[in-house]
């Protein structure tokens, strides 16, 4: 089967680089005081083991003015994703760790996007133990932190993953053919062949 990485296409709504907002357990009319960085979906970002859940009532507070994407990054371990990109994930073989339905309001509390969105936290997986022996990697101290060629075992069977612990494009999320196929129309996603990719150029997602 064949396999690509995504990476972040500019278009209308989809903005390339960091979002301009951030995830609160509630809208603020004024969060230059309320310390999101406390938020256990920030504090616990590389926390091993459990974490805690999303709450319900999430909020999205952005200081971008038009959203339309399908799915970006809010930060280097949680996604924000649109109900049809969720609902591949959940038709396709993805480790999902956690998800919540979020408001995504500008900071006056208006909608920015007719699209409904999820905060997800995908499972994120150990680069030594879940590619091929043939992968190839930059490593520093000893530690794999990029490819130069990742190789995924024959019987590989997830559709949709990534790696922890990983930079420069490396820590941009992998999909197969059969998901590709699903989400091809969505904004803001470009699939580059796993065996053609050069990692370096990728914008992750």
């Amino acid at each position: 089967m064949s396999y690509y990485v995504l990476s972040q296409l500019e278009d209308v709504g989809c903005p390339v680089g960091i979002l301009h907002g951030d995830l609160f357990d509630k809208f603020y009319p004024d969060t230059k005081d309320v310390k999101f960085g406390f938020f256990p979906w920030y504090a616990e970002k590389a926390k091993a083991g459990p974490r805690t859940p999303f709450p319900q009532g999430m909020v999205l507070i952005s200081r971008d003015e038009y959203y339309d994407f399908d799915i970006r990054s809010i930060s280097r371990f949680f996604y924000v994703v649109s109900d049809a990109f969720l609902a591949v994930c959940r038709k396709t073989n993805v480790n999902i760790i956690d998800s919540v339905r979020i408001e995504v309001l500008s900071e006056a509390g208006k909608r920015i996007s007719e699209k409904n969105y999820n905060a997800v936290l995908f499972d994120e997986l150990d680069v030594r133990t879940n590619c091929d022996p043939a992968s190839t990697f930059v490593e520093e101290n000893g530690r794999p932190v990029r490819f130069k060629k990742l190789v995924l075992p024959p019987e590989w069977g997830l559709d949709l993953f990534k790696y922890r612990r990983l930079i420069s494009g490396s820590d941009s999320l992998v999909c197969s053919q059969a998901f590709k196929e699903l989400a091809e129309s969505f904004k803001g996603i470009g699939f580059t062949p796993l065996d053609e990719v050069l990692w370096s150029g990728i914008r992750r997602i």
